[in-house]
């Protein structure tokens, strides 16, 4: 069985590249190549920007695949164009959605028939809109199709909390917490999401390739698994051996603090209890063996093993430290210049004299 990869570098994709390797799929994945170390040996690499669709069509010309799956699709039209690149090419076609798609604001666990649209975030949204174009489309054109939603997910780069830098600067949150920084938690960090390590996930999406029980259906791929926000710091805390000092604020204000990341905040201050009876049924072998304990300590050896990975997200910290009022901290004594001039016009955007160098400089 050959499976076709868009992406195949990521937090997911990674992980069901070498979960497909492993079962013994041919796999062959389409990526820019910015890291080849990420893409296992055994997968054959077509190197080409996704966007670019008539160099990849020609590098695709007369070959086909039992399945597609697109790792890159976040719009209803970066799908269409998707789906009419891959769609003929393969005969299954899985796109990536997220449990997001939920309609959080209504209590009580959701199934994959839950009333859908989280309308505070334009991702949740966006999602929601690309999957309905898919089911319509795919309806029309005959195409076999599956869709994924992922929960909470996290590998060798993510730590699993609510709001974070970008995957690779995660070591950030731990920095705080052993230099006795402050946390910041909102509406008493009392939400629940379910988790579960990539490679745990990449089992349940593997086992639905071919399978004619996922044909024109949706999954929640995530694990058992529901903790709170407090309860990822206590675990996180103990693995560091550190007790976690929180700051609580209000998501309304926690809203106001990170502009630009209103949504995230508004679906993260919410529960999100997702059920995985469906993949369960399809898919047998699909289980959670990873519990979080074990899960983030190996998140957290991993930084320490690949020299905390890309470091400390200098503006995050400042921003934190901006709400939490505490102040700067050369946390693995590699700050340059650049570093801390960030920290310092994000840690003080208030101040006067920020605001009147921002006006000069524009």
């Amino acid at each position: 069985m050959n499976l076709l990869i868009v992406g195949g570098t990521g937090v997911l994709s990674t992980a069901v590249v070498s979960e497909a390797l492993k079962e013994g799929l041919g796999v062959t994945v389409i990526n820019r190549g910015n890291h080849p170390e990420r893409i296992p040996g055994g997968a054959e690499l077509i190197k080409a920007d996704v966007r670019d669709s008539e160099r990849i069509r020609q590098m695709l010309e007369g070959r086909r695949f039992d399945a597609v799956i697109d790792f890159i699709c976040y719009t209803r039209d970066q799908t269409a164009a998707s789906l009419e690149l891959f769609g003929s090419a393969a005969d299954q076609y899985i796109f990536i959605s997220s449990a997001c798609v939920y309609d959080t604001s209504l209590p009580g666990p959701k199934a994959e028939d839950a009333p859908k649209g989280f309308k505070e975030w334009s991702y949740s949204t966006d999602k929601w809109e690309s999957e309905q174009y898919l089911a319509s489309k795919a309806g029309e054109l005959g195409i076999k199709y599956t869709i994924i939603r992922p929960c909470i997910t996290y590998d060798d780069t993510r730590i699993p909390y609510g709001i974070m830098p970008p995957y690779g600067y995660h070591w950030t949150l731990a920095a705080r917490i052993l230099s006795g920084k402050p946390v910041i938690t909102w509406d008493g960090g009392k939400a629940r999401w379910n988790m579960m390590r990539v490679e745990d996930f990449a089992v349940g999406l593997t086992g639905l390739v071919g399978n004619p029980l996922a044909y024109g259906e949706a999954f929640n791929i995530c694990g058992d698994e529901a903790p709170t926000w407090n309860e990822v710091l206590d675990t996180l805390g103990r693995i560091l051996g550190k007790e976690v000092v929180r700051v609580d604020i209000s998501s309304q204000k926690m809203k106001e603090y990170c502009p630009g990341r209103e949504g995230e905040i508004a679906a993260r201050a919410a529960d999100a209890i997702i059920d995985n009876g469906k993949i369960k049924r399809a898919v047998p072998g699909f289980r959670q063996t990873i519990l979080l304990e074990e899960g983030i300590r190996k998140t957290i050896d991993a930084y320490k093993a690949q020299n905390y990975q890309k470091g400390i997200d200098w503006r995050f910290d400042a921003q934190w430290d901006h709400i939490a009022g505490s102040g700067f901290v050369n946390y693995l004594g590699t700050a340059s210049m650049k570093d801390r001039a960030a920290y310092f016009i994000t840690r003080h955007k208030d101040a006067a004299i920020i605001r009147l160098l921002k006006r000069m400089i524009r």
